[in-house]
């Protein structure tokens, strides 16, 4: 959907008696409703769907989030019978009860929502993401190829970066899966929630999701050691105890994969650092020398024609230069690093919207918007022999 095109979801054809229709009050079933509200997702190639006190239903559709002018404004009541819908197990009411947010996922017509139920202004708030039929590839996510290089990895630790809404999870499966279809590997996967649920193929897996299989990240990765995996991918390192198991692992000969929130590979290296005390910074700047394989960073971008969406990376792998650098805290010299090994398929995020604007796939605008410097970006694009 462009800029041009109508910011609106149009009404489907309804009779006045439908029990959709915005001038027929609130008598029809809640359940039945969260259904059809759900089911519109598909039906509008939307990502997602936010239901929020006093608002029609908004849909995600690419990057605009449009309401559904034609369906009323959810009251306390429907948003309270969704939430007795959605958060219906013991687990999940307990979560809710202490933190008054919690992620799940259900399943509806053969397809699967990721949904988070939390609080606004004292309010229920319900957001959904649709999730995909498959796991996709490396090569449909348009993903370098070296992601199916780092995936040939036997031990080591893989970071990926991303802000929020960039193909965190689906990035994760891509990588997951290329091992899948083509190596014999125990792979066990640690998640908040289960996203996608793999199909195994020459591998084999255990999925374990968070509050219901186990009791916190940290705990999984302790426990990991007696299951005898090969890969190992938790969602997200939240704190130090994590971190410190993963690296254990990944020096015991496992190839460990999660994800930290960044804006480029450098901020990813001092936030990993930072997470520990003072005076146990410089074991883990060695831990973190001598076990990292890679950190990337990923951004979701809009593509020219608008759609659809295409991600620029900054990606970084160790080597002589950034094991000196992560190990003296010269953090400074990472960018030059990567620079300096672009013939190793090494490349900074401006390097990468370069190639995205002379390939005719992003925009100018959008590569300024992402660019982590923008006056020497558009010095690279002219001599691109990019027009600015």
């Amino acid at each position: 959907m462009n800029e041009n095109e109508q910011k609106n979801i149009e009404a489907p054809i309804v009779s006045d008696s439908s029990p959709f229709h915005m001038n027929n009050g609130w008598q029809f079933d809640a359940k039945e409703y969260l259904k059809f509200l759900l089911s519109m997702m598909v039906d509008y190639n939307a990502s997602d769907i936010y239901l929020t006190h006093w608002e029609a239903p908004v849909l995600r559709i690419y990057w605009d989030a449009l309401r559904i002018e034609w369906l009323a404004p959810l009251d306390d009541n429907i948003l309270n019978q969704f939430k007795w819908f959605l958060v219906k197990t013991e687990e999940d009411q307990n979560l809710f009860t202490e933190h008054l947010s919690v992620d799940l996922w259900i399943s509806l017509h053969s397809r699967r929502y990721r949904i988070n139920v939390s609080r606004q202004r004292g309010h229920i708030m319900i957001v959904a993401r649709l999730l995909s039929e498959k796991v996709p590839t490396i090569d449909e996510l348009w993903l370098p190829q070296i992601f199916k290089t780092l995936m040939d990895r036997t031990s080591g630790l893989i970071f990926v970066t991303w802000p929020t809404g960039s193909w965190k999870s689906t990035t994760l499966a891509a990588m997951i899966e290329e091992v899948n279809q083509n190596k014999h590997r125990h792979i066990i996967t640690v998640e908040d929630p289960i996203e996608y649920v793999f199909a195994p193929q020459k591998s084999i897996f255990e999925q374990k999701q968070l509050w219901r299989d186990i009791t916190s990240f940290s705990s999984a990765m302790k426990y990991a050691l007696r299951q005898r995996p090969d890969i190992i991918l938790f969602w997200e390192a939240r704190d130090p105890e994590s971190l410190k198991n993963a690296m254990a692992l990944a020096e015991t000969w496992h190839l460990v994969i999660t994800t930290i929130h960044s804006r480029s590979v450098e901020q990813a290296i001092n936030k990993i650092i930072s997470m520990f005390p003072q005076d146990e910074q410089d074991q883990i700047r060695n831990n973190l020398a001598e076990n990292m394989v890679a950190i990337i960073v990923q951004r979701l971008l809009k593509k020219k024609d608008w759609k659809w969406m295409i991600p620029a990376h900054e990606i970084a792998l160790n080597n002589t230069a950034m094991e000196n650098a992560i190990r003296e805290n010269k953090l400074n010299q990472v960018d030059n690093v990567i620079f300096t090994n672009r013939w190793a398929w090494m490349q900074l995020m401006d390097d990468d919207l370069v190639r995205l604007v002379v390939e005719n796939k992003i925009d100018i605008n959008t590569a300024i918007e992402n660019s982590r410097d923008r006056v020497h970006l558009k010095d690279w694009l002219k001599d691109a022999w990019i027009n600015l």
